[in-house]
């Protein structure tokens, strides 16, 4: 058996490496960067790292390996030609907004998505543009909270209509007990004085 037929050290610990971040990615996809010259992949690596994106260039046999015991097995048809790995921990979409937002009104498209796992389900190609629309977890959470919001603001809204209506009608009938209180008092007979004949 050859030698190379034994993956190294450098290359089984690369594999491992590979497995972690695969075991705690939201988003795993795979981009073909080929085309991009130096200052490109630059700007693209800047992107990424600003936002925590782990993008990194990596043979496909170490990624194929890792896939297999991740068990992102989807991928490995798409491992052919260069490849690039753009991995978030957080927001799984955002490294196909940061890829969509780079080659936007450039010429050449590029790198282009050629598949992906998003919180563990496999997307291809096709399914990036729908994925890219998908709102970002704070705006997904900002509307959850305004549709909670919603009824709450009704429900206190309503409680305190019936609050305020039940003191305005407690106020009048305190009222009109005082005002029949009072017509009473002024309708009541004076008491005669005893007759001098009774004295």
């Amino acid at each position: 058996m050859s030698p190379q037929a034994h993956p190294n050290a450098q290359k089984i610990e690369a594999v491992q490496e590979l497995n972690q971040l695969f075991q705690q990615a939201k988003g795993i996809y795979l981009a073909d960067f080929t085309g991009l010259n130096v200052e490109e992949v630059n700007e693209l690596r800047r992107n990424f790292h600003k936002q925590q994106i782990v993008y990194k260039v990596v043979k496909n046999t170490l990624i194929r390996h890792a896939c297999e015991i991740s068990g992102n097995k989807d991928l490995i048809p798409h491992l052919q030609g260069p490849t690039a790995l753009a991995v978030s921990m957080h927001d799984p979409v955002l490294p196909v907004r940061l890829i969509s937002d780079f080659t936007k009104g450039k010429e050449k498209q590029i790198p282009v998505i050629k598949a992906g796992m998003l919180e563990g389900s496999y997307i291809t190609t096709a399914d990036v543009e729908k994925v890219r629309n998908i709102p970002s977890r704070e705006v997904l959470l900002g509307q959850i909270l305004s549709i909670l919001q919603g009824p709450l603001a009704g429900l206190v809204g309503t409680l305190n209509e019936i609050v305020r209506s039940f003191l305005a009608v407690l106020e009048a009938v305190i009222q009109k007990k005082q005002a029949a209180g009072e017509s009473a008092s002024s309708a009541a007979p004076a008491t005669e004085a005893p007759h001098p004949s009774e004295a």
